[in-house]
């Protein structure tokens, strides 16, 4: 479970980019071309598709890093922690003296080891060593961490490693064309970048709802479509920073798909259509022809203005809303770090634990993304007071039934 009370919340949109150019910008002579699809669920899925490349992800990191035992794996357990499991005995912990900038510690370790504690829960195949972390994964973009991990019995070790970047935790260790139900194995902007060039470069959305490149050892990008790149924030005026030798280049502005407030939501409640078809019975009584129940999420939240952290105030009105209009696909992120499905827990079984790399059943389903169509059609961002720093916005995103 998040351990944050009131976490950060994110509104992203469909979006179409079946019209922009198929080769939206060049890296020195080598122009990323790309086939692109009219119905992307997000900007997520456009980004990345909800995944890294093959040799980029957690699992294929950590078994590649290792200098013992046949197999590694990392990823998400039933009971929403971190759970990294080997065929040797192991332990596992932080290392906080690594020589990587922003180092965090992503998977909830600590800085004392912590020991195998029994055979893995997840993964294929199932393995013999498991360690399960004490605390809470971080929410929110992962830019680097380093662990040392050591052979228990035997004299082996080594250094996990990550840098370079990641949309959150749950993306790291998603591999791109796993063929579930979030995966895009094509049409991505990643995936397009990263077969022009053959270089590690990722694309994702940071904290703030920017868009984010990360590369290492690739030419710098120039944008050959402009339209496409004022839609995604970037001026073509950003210098890029160097991250861990990672080259990073930082949209300025938010994409225009994306809305990241810096506040909690205000209001997050759900409403319930039952709707039917009945007719009264000439003896008496009526007769009824189900149709379908539609739930209905009311979120309330204060818009960033003039005066606040942040100004979202015409970002919202001049870009956002345009690509949320009624009918138009929304996902609401009730915690924004965390891109798994909303799930509740009646729903849980069997075949479905509470808690994976697509799902999240944390507080009944008042956490993870909930996949919605907007059903607001005006928004009146009327100022509370004189004072320009925040507007109270109300709207309705109806779920879909999955």
């Amino acid at each position: 479970m998040n351990p944050s009370p009131s976490p950060n919340f994110a509104l992203l949109t469909s979006t179409d980019f079946s019209q922009i150019n198929s080769k939206p910008f060049v890296r020195g002579a080598t122009a990323v071309t790309g086939t692109w699809s009219d119905n992307y669920e997000d900007m997520i899925s456009f980004l990345n598709g909800r995944g890294m490349a093959n040799g980029k992800n957690l699992p294929d990191i950590l078994l590649a890093s290792s200098t013992f035992g046949t197999n590694w794996h990392v990823g998400i357990n039933a009971d929403d922690k971190v759970e990294i499991s080997s065929t040797h005995a192991f332990k596992i912990k932080f290392d906080p003296a690594s020589i990587f900038v922003d180092d965090s510690d992503v998977l909830g370790i600590g800085t004392d080891f912590v020991q195998y504690n029994g055979s893995a829960t997840i993964g294929s195949p199932l393995l013999a060593y498991k360690v399960t972390a004490p605390s809470e994964w971080l929410r929110g973009e992962v830019i680097s961490f380093s662990y040392i991990i050591e052979e228990v019995g035997g004299g082996g070790a080594f250094l996990f490693n990550f840098s370079g970047g990641s949309q959150d935790l749950i993306v790291a260790c998603r591999e791109r064309g796993n063929g579930d139900i979030d995966d895009l194995s094509s049409g991505t902007l990643e995936g397009a970048d990263i077969t022009a060039t053959s270089g590690d470069t990722r694309w994702y959305i940071d904290n703030n709802g920017h868009v984010v490149n990360s590369s290492i050892g690739i030419t710098a990008l120039t944008w050959s479509d402009t339209s496409f790149r004022d839609f995604l924030g970037f001026t073509g005026d950003e210098s890029s920073t160097s991250v861990n030798g990672y080259t990073v280049l930082t949209a300025t502005h938010p994409c225009e798909a994306v809305l990241v407030p810096s506040r909690p939501y205000q209001q997050n409640h759900i409403s319930t259509e039952n709707a039917s078809q009945s007719r009264r019975k000439i003896g008496g009584g009526y007769t009824s022809n189900y149709v379908g129940t539609y739930n209905t999420t009311a979120l309330g939240f204060d818009l960033d203005a003039n005066l606040d952290l942040i100004n979202l105030y015409q970002h919202f009105i001049h870009k956002f809303i345009n690509h949320a209009s009624k009918g138009e696909r929304v996902n609401f992120y009730q915690v924004w770090g965390d891109s798994r499905r909303s799930l509740i827990s009646s729903d849980v079984n069997a075949d479905q634990p509470a808690h994976d790399l697509i799902y999240t059943s944390s507080r009944n389903g008042f956490e993870g993304r909930i996949r919605g169509c907007m059903i607001t059609t005006e928004f009146n961002l009327m100022f509370p007071n004189n004072m320009r720093r925040r507007v109270p916005v109300n709207m309705r995103i109806e779920h879909l039934n999955e």
